[in-house]
């Protein structure tokens, strides 16, 4: 029905804009080459096609951000094929793909400008904190599969780069101010001009939400504050400072159990350009205060209580990239190397190696000053010895003082039998660092008066607890891919469809591992007892296959449509897995009329499966709940109208739609996209309850 549906809507925005059919051919010619070739960077990077790209990668264009009903970063990586996108609360969204369903956020390199937005602390990006505001996106290049032979680690499953727009070389601005359902509240603004030849930029965004169950309960609200400084003397040649800071507060959910907090980041990044040589120096720091609302409870007796949390940790990284002059034409070469360090500071964690070492001066002290550092080196080669061929070989070394050193190589090859023909094979192996929480994080407790636990039980718990979450000997997650592709681009490069093949071996997974023994007198055995991340040893399979079409019907329309379907397996015993969904579709397009009407409206379905890892909110001591995800659908649209008041002032004005639809559950506007339930005083816990939100805008620029 959806789909029917969804065909009827792209006829009609055919039969809508093609009357104006030479004007838009026309339009259509004057497209700019990035726009016409769909020229990518982030895949090898270096400018090449899209098609002689060593890795499945997708571009979201700055044409689909301005007609997209997006109103964040992962609303517009639905966009992307194969794109697992969940959203768990306002405050935090999870991606991942070609992998098992997983919410933690961490297989994806996250890169703005070539800085990492991952929280060293935490592994992965709340999105909201990114200093950067849809407006200042010019384009998201997503590789999908692993990509560590040219970034290291945390591009298991990929990278996700995004690229802001230039500084403009006129004084320019804009503004906008958006309101809607379920307490969603945003301004933004951004000015940018030139003095003295150099490029000057200032943004400033707040957006707030509320919870989709109540509205009057913040969700989220952010504050985000962003300038630019940019010299460019020539296309090679430049000089830029990104300087940010933002504030991100609300509530969420995660392996460990709910928590509400306030986290603060500042980033400063100076990147200088000269011919073949690049290299940048940036500098991330981050503050944040949080309350993990985990009951420690075993069965009906309330043991203890964790204690508030405030952090602090600090990251300087610099990176070099070189492009030697060649020494034989069909060869390229490309190297680079990058050293990183990082600190943690907190009063309120404890010390897993001295909190329960009696010959240790911190033995039964909380606090924690953790350090370490990481370093790698690339060499990328890419070897075209016939017209028809382009071989590409990669290996990186990294190195860190937690997990040791990993060697990333990726050998693929492109094909070209016809013009505009590509086809890609390719093995690589990637994998993910884990991260400070899952390494050395133990959280502090108290004990309310009625607690058993008493005298000396109440110090034998704490020093439990300095053996719970996190885990010093943890390796490094590791995948290996396989893939295959075929890319081919039809009617003047109108036309694009591609089909992606892919298997991926994942192993030694991080996951949350409880083991709870217990006591003659029904306790826990505190001695022998684990809730602690490990390593699980399971290798699993993943294949699947990618379908997707794009095509560009005029410069005034834009359709696009993709269909993956994926298997999750135990790789040692064939066995199938149940928890990830089989079947991701989606159907929609954009649109931009001669006389300013503009929008979107995309279809996004995902078949159902079971979430069997999710806490239970009666406590760590409690089994883990398993719960069934139904067929889903979400809609997701934009209509809105640009007119000019005056020369040179532009309005747009408009609505955007977010609507969830589930037709096989008790809610049929209403579902949740991870796990969530209702706990006994009606609060949630889990993934929230999605539900409808139209939001109004006005937005100007000049």
């Amino acid at each position: 029905m959806f789909i029917r549906a969804g065909i009827f809507f792209l006829a009609l925005l055919i039969a809508a804009t093609g009357r104006a059919d030479e004007g838009d051919i026309a339009d259509f010619e004057e497209l700019d080459l990035e726009e016409l070739l769909d020229v990518v960077f982030t895949a090898a990077r270096h400018e090449q096609d899209i098609g002689n790209s060593p890795s499945a990668i997708w571009v979201i264009t700055r044409e689909d951000i301005e007609t997209s009903g997006a109103t964040s970063i992962a609303d517009l990586l639905r966009m992307v094929p194969g794109m697992d996108v969940i959203l768990m609360t306002q405050m935090f969204t999870a991606v991942s793909t070609r992998l098992p369903w997983t919410d933690e956020n961490n297989v994806f390199l996250i890169l703005v400008d070539g800085r990492e937005a991952n929280i060293e602390l935490l592994g992965f990006v709340f999105w909201d904190i990114i200093p950067v505001t849809l407006d200042e996106i010019e384009r998201i290049e997503v590789i999908r599969g692993p990509a560590s032979s040219l970034y290291g680690t945390n591009a298991l499953s990929g990278v996700i780069n995004i690229q802001t727009r230039a500084v403009s070389q006129e004084t320019s601005g804009w503004a906008r101010v958006s309101s809607g359902e379920v307490g969603t509240l945003g301004v933004g603004a951004r000015v940018s001009t030139t003095v003295g030849g150099w490029g000057l930029s200032a943004s400033a965004v707040l957006d707030r939400a509320g919870t989709f169950s109540d509205p009057a309960i913040v969700g989220k609200r952010s504050y985000r504050l962003r300038s630019v400084v940019e010299r460019l003397w020539s296309e090679k040649h430049r000089l830029r400072l990104d300087a940010g800071i933002s504030y991100l507060g609300g509530n969420t959910s995660s392996a460990m159990g709910a928590f509400t907090g306030d986290m603060i980041g500042t980033a400063v990044q100076l990147v200088y350009e000269h011919g073949d040589l690049q290299g940048q120096l940036y500098w991330v720091g981050g503050a944040a205060e949080f309350d993990l609302e985990a009951s420690l409870d075993y069965g009906e007796v309330h043991l203890a209580e964790i204690s508030p949390i405030a952090i602090e940790g600090h990251m300087v990284d610099g990176e070099v990239q070189w492009t030697p002059p060649k020494i034989w034409e069909p060869l390229l070469v490309i190297v680079g190397g990058m050293v990183r360090t990082y600190w943690v500071d907190s009063d309120d964690v404890l010390d897993g190696d001295a909190y329960a070492d009696i010959t240790s001066p911190r033995y039964h002290q909380t606090g924690l000053s953790h350090f370490e550092w990481r370093a790698g080196a690339f060499a990328h080669l890419e070897l075209e010895p016939a017209e028809f061929l382009t071989v590409t070989g990669g290996l990186r070394f990294d190195w860190n003082s937690e997990t040791g050193e990993f060697f990333s190589p990726r050998v693929a090859a492109v094909f070209r039998p016809a013009p505009r023909h590509f086809i890609r094979l390719g093995v690589a192996r990637a994998f993910r660092k884990p991260s400070f929480s899952e390494t050395r994080v133990h959280v502090m407790v108290d004990f309310p008066p009625d607690s058993p636990l008493q005298g000396g039980d109440q110090e034998n718990f704490r020093e439990f607890m300095s053996r719970v979450l996190g885990n010093d000997h943890l390796g490094n997650e590791e995948l290996w891919s396989f893939e295959g592709g075929y890319l081919v681009r039809l009617f003047d490069e109108r036309l694009s469809l591609s089909l992606d093949l892919y298997y991926t071996l994942y192993m030694d997974q991080v996951a949350l591992a409880t083991d709870i023994l217990t006591t003659s007198q029904g306790l826990p055995d505190l001695d022998n007892s684990t809730i602690q991340f490990a390593n699980t040893g399971t290798n699993i399979g993943t294949w699947g296959t990618e379908l997707s079409a794009r095509f560009r019907v005029s410069r005034s329309v834009s359709l696009l449509a993709s269909w993956t379907h994926r298997e999750v397996r135990d790789h040692d015993t064939g066995d199938a897995h149940d928890t990830s969904p089989k079947n991701l579709i989606v159907l929609g397009g954009r649109f931009r009329s001669p006389v300013g009407i503009l929008g979107s409206l995309y279809l996004f379905s995902r078949s159902e499966f079971w979430d069997r890892f999710m806490t239970s909110p009666s406590g760590w001591f409690e089994p883990r709940l398993q719960i069934h995800m139904d067929d889903v659908l979400l809609v997701m649209g934009k209509i809105g109208w640009q007119w000019q008041p005056v020369a040179g002032v532009e309005l747009e004005a408009g609505i955007k739609l977010f609507l969830p639809f589930s037709p096989f559950s008790g809610s049929l506007f209403r579902y949740r996209e991870r796990g969530g339930v209702l706990t006994p005083s009606g609060g949630n816990y889990g993934g929230d309850e999605l539900r409808r939100v139209v939001t109004g805008y006005l937005q100007g620029s000049f």
